[in-house]
């Protein structure tokens, strides 16, 4: 009867919240926008040696927006430099440029600031709608997977992109556009980036101690902020182990790659991981969209532990006007995957993974079977696509990036883009640039 009711309430909810045709289930490539946003405003800001500690205390930008550390956190879904992802620079002094191009885009440029605003808008009914669905009894992953598409939508019109409830996603936007691309958020490259904008967020609050301008301080948390949506990210289940620059890299064609080990997010974010950090905690992480469920407590407050700890060595700088700060207490609390250690043999084997030694992408040998643990040099990248897709369907993100390419048609005869929108946009764009020439 319970699971009954739990059933009437989703649908209910998902009817009230949804009026797109299109649904884009797999577009966050993260904790949602509103995660993101709690998660950053319960870390307590110090501005003095006798300021007893803020939380969502107010940041004041170059450009007039004032924001919360929570609200900055949320951002790099929004305002990385399509294109230019952080982590692939060739050097730090790139880094550090894409870095700061990426986080002055919002923070500098007046053009960003009604951006900015009707970015939180959104992100604030969604605050809502979550409340909402939770005291009606639902889950928030139920929540999320109710009200996502909708939001992905807004966000993709506001930054640009088609705003339509039948066709925006074949109109991407940043937001669209930065998800397709967002290597930063996975594994290694999670942590390159995070301590890219970290050490930037250490010397700005140098610079505040110097100059006595607690403007500066203000600065540099923002930065910090902007550098811990990438710590928070790897946090979650699906992006721990998940190859996703490897796959885009060495699965041809690229657009492949990424949609493959997609479902390899998925599959990790589902299922959840059992985790150790160097500090010998062991716990078990979850995925995107489940940091307000309460099977997530242990792993919930030692993300929030991990990001007080990265503001206090802001504070700290600024206090002692120290270049120095010890990243390592950080790094000693974000989670491994257990693998084939403690208790990894109770975890799902990873759909792809990248061997070192042989410089090759593995794939499980039985893509049906979460626990075989047997993978292959010897795939490729369509048909595996379409065991897939025939296994667990693509969604219509998928979809739309598929109809974007040059396989398009192609995807289509093979029964790849099912959605009969998508299917409409392929065929006509097929007409009309043959009765081009």
């Amino acid at each position: 009867m319970e699971k009954l009711k739990q059933k009437i309430l989703l649908f209910v909810f998902a009817f009230l919240v949804s009026a797109t045709s299109i649904h884009a289930l797999n577009i966050s490539p993260s904790y949602t926008s509103s995660e993101h946003v709690l998660l950053g405003n319960k870390v307590t800001l110090y501005f003095s040696s006798t300021d007893p500690g803020q939380k969502g205390a107010i940041i004041h930008l170059a450009n007039g927006l004032s924001l919360t550390y929570g609200e900055i956190l949320s951002l790099p879904d929004f305002y990385e430099i399509v294109g230019s992802p952080i982590a692939l620079a060739k050097n730090n002094i790139e880094r550090n440029a894409r870095f700061l191009a990426a986080f002055q885009s919002f923070a500098k440029d007046p053009n960003g600031v009604a951006e900015v605003r009707k970015i939180m808008d959104i992100i604030y009914d969604e605050m809502k709608m979550v409340d909402e669905g939770m005291k009606q009894g639902l889950t928030p992953e139920e929540i999320y997977k109710a009200i996502g598409h909708d939001n992905d939508r807004k966000y993709n019109c506001v930054t640009g992109g088609g705003c339509s409830s039948y066709t925006w996603l074949l109109f991407p936007g940043r937001y669209l556009k930065l998800a397709m691309q967002d290597y930063d958020h996975f594994g290694q490259n999670a942590w390159i980036s995070y301590v890219t904008g970290h050490r930037l967020a250490i010397e700005q609050a140098v610079l505040a101690h110097q100059t006595g301008d607690i403007s500066q301080l203000e600065t540099a948390y923002a930065i910090n902020a902007f550098a811990c949506h990438f710590l928070s990210d790897r946090f979650a289940a699906g992006h721990i182990r998940t190859p996703r620059q490897e796959a885009a890299e060495h699965v041809t064609p690229s657009t492949v790659g990424s949609l493959v080990v997609n479902f390899m997010h998925e599959e990790e974010n589902a299922s959840s991981l059992h985790v150790h950090n160097r500090n010998g905690d062991h716990w078990l992480a979850y995925g995107d969209k489940s940091y307000f469920n309460q099977k997530n407590d242990t792993h919930r407050e030692i993300l929030d532990k991990t990001l007080q700890a990265s503001a206090d060595q802001v504070f700290a700088a600024y206090i002692t006007g120290s270049p120095s700060h010890e990243i390592d207490t950080v790094y000693n609390l974000i989670p491994q995957a257990d693998e084939v250690e403690n208790m990894g043999h109770y975890d799902i084997s990873p759909l792809f993974y990248w061997d070192t030694h042989s410089q090759n992408l593995m794939r499980r040998s039985e893509i049906s079977n979460p626990y075989d643990r047997h993978w292959t040099a010897n795939w490729w990248g369509w048909t595996t696509l379409i065991e897939l897709q025939r296994l667990k369907g693509l969604t219509e993100i998928d979809q739309a990036q598929l109809a974007l390419s040059n396989l398009a048609e192609k995807a289509v005869q093979d029964g790849l883009i099912t959605n009969k929108e998508i299917v409409a946009f392929v065929k006509h764009r097929s007409r009309h640039s043959k009765t081009a020439f």
